[in-house]
């Protein structure tokens, strides 16, 4: 008798992009989005845009016979269609690959990004419940390996500067530490370990909560929050901060951790504050004209 897989059950998924981003891009053929890199790269497929527009459809289908969900399926056709299984020679990795070169965190075409593994895999697993996938095992589980490797293997894992594990949206000489791709990351790796009940996912997950929870507070700067800790230090803008709120008040829902909830009140009360979006809109200034010499 044919074994039969058991799955854990996924429910939508938690990031909501309403008043954050409209999805308002140019599409081709397939209603897929395209996305403009300037004048050097042009209009190009960003597996992490194609992701979360899968995902913002999912969440607004009602069956699998609307429009949403048809557009999901789209973008889920286009992750099975464009996944390298071996991205990189000799390594277990397998991944939705950037071709192209990015100015200003400077990662050199070929690269991959621990935030597109994640919603990539986060997507598969979602359209799979509604609709069956072909190879959404073998897929998922090759992408995922991505956060068992390091940068320097072809993987998306960095580090904190305490050691504690960091999963690198932008994989670069300098590790750049964007705290939204990281967190992202975490919400592909919980939903793997939920989906296949891996408990060494799980256990991979709970690791990471643990590192973020030591080192969130070098996002913090009294006033406002960074994007980043790369070199450039640069302030989040404010829909940044709305982003990171919503993405901490889901990791206080997914794990228990009040921690997370208090920090995420924190930074809102940044927001509504005057004197803090004073302080930030003078920042910004003195960071552009920084950035530009």
């Amino acid at each position: 008798m044919k074994k039969t897989e058991t799955h854990g059950r996924l429910s939508a998924y938690p990031f909501r992009w309403e008043g954050l981003e409209n999805f308002s891009y140019p599409r081709d053929r397939d209603g897929l989005p395209l996305v403009d890199m300037g004048k050097s790269t042009g209009m190009v497929y960003n597996p992490i845009t194609i992701s979360q527009y899968g995902l913002f459809n999912l969440q607004h289908s009602r069956s699998s016979s609307d429009t949403a969900f048809e557009q999901a399926r789209i973008c889920a056709g286009w992750l099975q269609s464009n996944f390298r299984e071996e991205w990189r020679e000799n390594s277990p990795v397998g991944a939705w690959v950037y071709d192209f070169d990015l100015h200003f965190y400077g990662p050199k075409a070929p690269w991959i990004s621990g935030m597109a593994q994640a919603q990539g895999i986060s997507l598969l697993l979602r359209v799979h419940q509604v609709e069956p996938l072909q190879q959404l095992e073998q897929i998922t589980r090759k992408a995922f390996e991505s956060f068992l490797h390091p940068v320097s293997s072809g993987g998306v894992v960095d580090g904190f500067p305490d050691g504690s594990l960091l999963f690198e949206e932008f994989p670069t000489e300098l590790p750049s530490r964007v705290l939204n791709g990281h967190i992202f990351g975490l919400l592909g790796i919980f939903d793997y370990a939920k989906f296949w009940q891996d408990k060494s996912a799980q256990d991979l997950f709970d690791v990471a909560i643990a590192g973020l929870k030591r080192n969130l507070n070098l996002y913090d700067t009294g006033y406002w929050n960074l994007y980043d800790l790369h070199p450039s230090r640069r302030l989040a803008s404010p829909m940044y901060i709305n982003v990171h709120v919503q993405l901490l008040e889901i990791l206080s829902r997914i794990t228990g951790e009040g921690y997370f909830l208090d920090v995420s009140r924190k930074w809102r009360s940044y927001l509504q504050n005057p004197l803090c979006r004073l302080r930030w809109l003078g920042g910004k200034t003195i960071e552009k004209i920084r950035l530009s010499l």
